[in-house]
């Protein structure tokens, strides 16, 4: 690897000495590109060039062309002096440079891919930029159907100049600020990899920014039309090519999801590099918490960071084009999802029960859940109105807060299980402890704590049902406070222990544990279900046992009677909105059923 710098800059002499100096010692050649500076600042360029003459050639626009044409210039340099890789990096001082090693060393490992610093802000950082950098990553993901480009708009990085000077002959691209984003999307189409070095991004409290609000902004909207134009084209124009492209994305979801997700993966499930297309295949039926969680903490900060920029109305046109990537490229839970449906329609039509007057499709369905996500955030933040949320058995939650004694909630993945929530802890009435199957607890805890601090909600992390688990939840129990827990899904670590039950025409495995911790706690234990059905936020509070009780003799027949009670009623409220039931996997199978 013949490595070279390129610093385009355009009046920022200043700051550019001292990142000279610090590029020095590196003994790397330089192509410093003026971008047609102003006199003063033209005459400084000169002077640092004389300077550092040994190892840094100065190349000059007669007018300034923007940052896009300047990096162009020096990539077309680089390629006539023979030089492989170029590494691009601002003239500001905003780049680490001590990270200047590590982003040619991933180069060096990996000559083809176009690698690039992944920015770790300060407190320096400008929030509106920040969060205009959010919603160009939601746009890169559209474009490139994946999730492989992490960040386009870092200007540190470093090109494959064979690969990036063949696109730049062939294809114009945006000349100012667009030229970032819009080069690293075409090289991905083009199938070069991207790889990403963790990077500190500060804005000195004197520097300068050449951004222009209103044309950059109208520049990027363009660059951002044209490529989904160009996409729309290639999926749609060009027919059989898209489906090819689908599936050579499938394995960047897996890969970011372990990078911002922490999960392992064996956790991941399904395709990894490598693993044979018949693994994939069976993927369908590894257990639900093996599947790949498509969304993260990243993602639901994302998704935080939208709403409160665009508003409802504005994020909720975001989630046609998202929602279609995850229906596009979810081939398994389009299944699962197709299945549901399918179960549920042919159900009614044997019960004689009308279902509701609505398009079913697994498209609306993943587009349901998308909408529950909105609603989540909504009632996050507190903008769901007491008076639009409908509380059907009022009289039994009022009683059981009067009460003041604990009780178990049992939920299921029915609808938005944060407004039944909500109810409990309105005017900080009640705790609420939710258990939930996933290690990264602690971190929502924290940001339900920065969306809403007066929430009174507390995620309670759990591997498994064990003796520590249910002498915790005896405490809260014991304290007043109230334990959700949903009874929908299988148990992580022991599938095998689960009930059989009738569920929608067929026999459906519950998982064991909810129902032996009611037992345990010994404390009454009631049904919520929250819908949205015909548009109106609607949350069912049901008694369900003064107490569970499993006697010894006869604990088999009992847990079959509480089980199927519990199937019964998620069966009744999936009919009154079928659309609203999250459970994207074969819920009638087990992983590892006897074949």
């Amino acid at each position: 690897m013949t490595p070279c710098i390129i610093i385009p800059c355009y009046n920022h002499a200043r700051p550019l000495a001292g990142v000279l100096a610090s590029l020095k010692p590196m003994g790397l050649p330089c192509l410093l590109i003026d971008d047609g500076s102003e006199p003063v600042a033209a005459a400084a360029l000169d002077a640092l060039a004389g300077e550092h003459g040994d190892w840094l050639t100065l190349l000059r626009h007669p007018e300034n062309r923007g940052k896009g044409a300047a990096v162009m210039s020096g990539l077309m340099a680089a390629r006539a002096a023979g030089f492989s890789h170029a590494l691009q990096l601002d003239a500001d001082g905003q780049h680490d440079l001590g990270d200047v090693p590590r982003l040619l060393e991933e180069a060096k490992a990996h000559p083809e891919a176009l690698v690039s610093g992944r920015p770790r802000y300060d407190d320096s950082v400008p929030r509106g930029r920040l969060y205009g950098r959010y919603v160009t990553h939601v746009w890169v993901w559209i474009e490139t159907l994946s999730f492989a480009i992490e960040d386009s708009m870092c200007g540190f990085r470093v090109y494959p100049v064979a690969a990036s000077c063949a696109l730049l002959g062939e294809v114009r691209l945006g000349r100012r600020m667009d030229f970032d984003t819009e080069v690293m999307v075409r090289l991905h189409w083009r199938g070069v990899p991207m790889r990403f070095v963790p990077t500190r991004v500060t804005y000195p409290a004197d520097g300068s920014s050449h951004f222009r609000l209103w044309q950059d902004n109208l520049a990027i909207s363009w660059m951002h039309t044209r490529l989904v134009c160009r996409l729309l084209w290639d999926l749609v124009g060009k027919g059989l090519g898209w489906p090819a492209r689908l599936w050579r994305q499938r394995e960047t979801w897996f890969q970011w999801g372990r990078r911002h997700g922490s999960r392992t993966p064996e956790q991941e499930g399904g395709s990894l590099p490598g693993r044979p297309r018949e693994t994939w295949f069976q993927w369908g039926r590894r257990h639900w918490s093996r599947t790949p969680e498509r969304g993260s903490l990243l993602g639901l900060q994302i998704m935080l960071a939208s709403y409160r920029l665009l508003g409802r109305r504005g994020f909720g046109a975001l989630l046609y084009p998202v929602i279609g990537y995850f229906w596009l490229t979810g081939r398994r839970q389009r299944a699962a999802s197709e299945q549901y449906l399918a179960r549920l329609e042919a159900f009614a039509a044997t019960e004689g029960v009308r279902l509701p007057e609505e398009p079913r499709s697994s498209f609306r369905h993943f587009l349901r859940f998308g909408e529950a996500a909105l609603d989540k955030l909504a009632g996050w933040r507190g903008d769901i109105a007491p008076e639009r949320v409908e509380l059907v058995g009022r009289e039994h939650h009022e009683a059981a807060i009067r009460n003041g004694q604990g009780l178990l909630l049992l939920g299921s993945h029915l609808g938005d299980l944060e407004l039944c929530r909500a109810l409990g802890t309105r005017l900080g009435q009640v705790r609420i402890n939710a258990l939930v199957f996933t290690r990264h607890a602690a971190r929502f805890n924290a940001l339900l704590q920065q969306i809403n601090p007066g929430s009174g909600l507390n995620l309670i992390q759990v591997q498994e049902m064990g003796a520590d688990t249910a002498i915790l939840l005896k405490e809260k129990i014991e304290a007043g406070e109230w334990v959700v827990i949903v009874g929908d899904r299988t148990s992580v670590t022991r599938e095998k222990r689960v009930v059989w039950a009738d569920f929608l025409g067929a026999p459906a495995p519950f998982p064991l544990g909810p129902f032996a911790l009611a037992s345990v706690l010994a404390c009454p234990v009631y049904l919520m279900f929250g819908l949205k059905e015909q548009g109106r936020f609607r949350v069912h509070f049901e008694p369900f046992a003064e107490r569970l009780r499993l006697p010894r003799a006869e604990r088999e027949a009992a847990l079959r009677h509480w089980v199927q009670a519990y199937a019964d009623r998620l069966q009744h409220h999936c009919l009154q909105a079928p659309l609203d039931w999250f459970n994207f996997f074969d819920f009638w199978q087990l992983t590892h059923d006897e074949q």
